[in-house]
């Protein structure tokens, strides 16, 4: 086991090096709420081709984060373990986020199938070297059991900013009515996508910089690998199946994976439904990020508050089922309002359902936000728990995990949407509000039906996790590590 270094690490770079979690947020709001709704209903891509292209992707995602992951836990260099990768991955994904968006040179099915596929597996390689690694130093950076929930409180305050700004930006700026892009359509403005590529490329630069740079001072400081032979295939995967024999982490990671799905549906027709279901306009719904944010910083907030002298398994367990049980609620009363006489639910186009939904939009990311603050904490208190057991920090191996799961399952979440838009009917571009009842009630009803189960069935793996605050302090005493 290599020596140990202490060093303290301040809050102001915690803060900095979360800022790296707003590119995700940025790539996890572009690829959840716009790509899928651009290629179809703007473009005119076969919802099925795209679920394809996405589909594909994610086969190249689930190699490479673990590779990567370990790669990362084993290289020696002059910039540390970590930051190579982040540095290096900076300029090709703000290049490729750009390229997702700008025009077509044909509109040709194969042509755009081919450009979606190419650009998402990049986009992921891309992410997948930059997030990895430095999530991978969140372990490092800290080992205090309550603190690692501050530096994911501040991880999900920056992917929170992000996908904020993209989604308030996007909706007040880049998509306005036009005279020939009227009410719900004006979310089908090519312009705006074009727009997009440009705004999108800038944050992933500066965030991604920024992010990087806020740790290379520590970087002589950071864990440091006994000279090892080169990385070969079979080790990774013995260490992989090693890691997978964790309990703890695998309960983690399988809770992790059925809630991404569940986004990944949820994100998959958040415009649709937007569009089709309540019928808004791009300018009703544009503070709706910034409320999001805003509730997620509260939700982080609360969680890390609450989380102190408490086990994080009992708080992710009631966060999660918080969440479940507001989720879900207004669609149920709109679907079911018109089979009562009296009108049960604010009709669209009202002040009153604006309002009702702002404020479901609100309590649910609140309950959402602290059930995933304390989870990827809890990830992170599997490092000493397996270094305990094995004598090495896999950091990257075991955080290639929540990026796995957010980034694979959520992504798959999509995938499955494509192909159910298909069967129920948005396989043409620019549909009208009116031909689209049907179809998007019956997506609305698959969603309530699918989300629920998914959500339960996490709630089963947390339940399982085994480490406590008790045995975390045992473990970093132990290792001689110093909070």
């Amino acid at each position: 086991m290599s020596e140990v270094k202490e060093f303290k690490v301040s809050n102001l770079t915690l803060f900095l090096h979360s800022a790296g979690s707003g590119v995700v947020g940025i790539k996890n709001v572009i690829f959840g709420a716009w790509v899928l709704l651009y290629y179809n209903q703007v473009l005119g891509l076969q919802p099925y081709l795209a679920s394809i292209a996405i589909g594909v992707s994610l086969f190249f995602d689930a190699i490479s984060d673990p590779l990567v992951g370990v790669w990362s836990d084993r290289i020696r260099s002059r910039l540390g373990r970590r930051h190579p990768f982040i540095y290096a991955s900076i300029i090709p994904l703000a290049i490729c986020v750009w390229l997702l968006f700008t025009p077509p040179n044909s509109y040709d099915q194969s042509y755009l199938f081919v450009k979606l596929l190419v650009l998402t597996i990049l986009i992921r390689l891309a992410i997948t070297f930059f997030e990895t690694p430095r999530a991978a130093l969140g372990p490092e950076l800290t080992k205090d059991y309550d603190r690692r929930n501050l530096l994911n409180g501040m991880g999900i305050f920056f992917g929170y900013v992000g996908a904020i700004v993209i989604g308030f930006v996007m909706l007040e700026y880049f998509l306005p009515e036009t005279e020939q892009f009227q009410g719900s359509t004006a979310f089908l403005n090519p312009e705006g996508y074009e727009k997009l590529a440009y705004f999108a490329a800038f944050l992933v630069i500066i965030l991604g910089v920024t992010a990087a740079s806020s740790t290379h001072k520590h970087i002589k400081d950071l864990h440091v690998v006994e000279p090892s032979g080169p990385i070969k295939l079979k080790n990774v995967l013995a260490e992989v199946i090693e890691a997978l024999s964790n309990r703890s982490w695998l309960m983690i990671f399988l809770a992790g994976c059925l809630y991404a799905l569940f986004l990944g549906l949820n994100n998959g027709i958040a415009n649709y439904i937007s569009v089709y279901f309540w019928q808004w306009t791009p300018s009703d719904i544009s503070i709706f990020p910034l409320a999001g944010g805003i509730s997620a910083i509260i939700g982080a907030v609360i969680a890390v508050a609450i989380s102190k002298g408490r086990e994080k398994r009992i708080i992710a367990l009631l966060a999660f089922t918080g969440t479940i049980a507001i989720s879900y609620i207004p669609f149920i009363l709109r679907l079911v309002d018109p089979y009562f006489e009296a009108q049960t639910f604010p009709v669209n186009g009202s002040d009153a359902l604006w309002w009702v939904m702002l404020m479901h939009l609100c309590i649910t990311d609140i309950f959402s936000v602290m059930g995933w603050v304390v989870m990827i904490s809890m990830m992170f208190d599997v490092v000493e728990d397996s270094q305990m057991r094995t004598g090495r920090r896999d950091e990257g191996l075991f955080l290639s995990g929540p990026g796995l799961f957010q980034k694979i399952f959520s992504g798959l979440g999509v995938f499955i949407i494509g192909f159910v838009l298909q069967f129920l009917g948005f396989d043409n571009s620019q549909s009208s509000v009116e031909q689209m009842q049907e179809p998007i009630n019956n997506l609305v009803i698959f969603v309530c039906i699918s989300g629920p189960i998914l959500n339960f069935a996490g709630l089963g793996f947390i339940y399982f996790y085994s480490i406590t605050r008790d045995s975390h302090t045992s473990a970093v005493d132990e290792l001689g590590y110093k909070t």
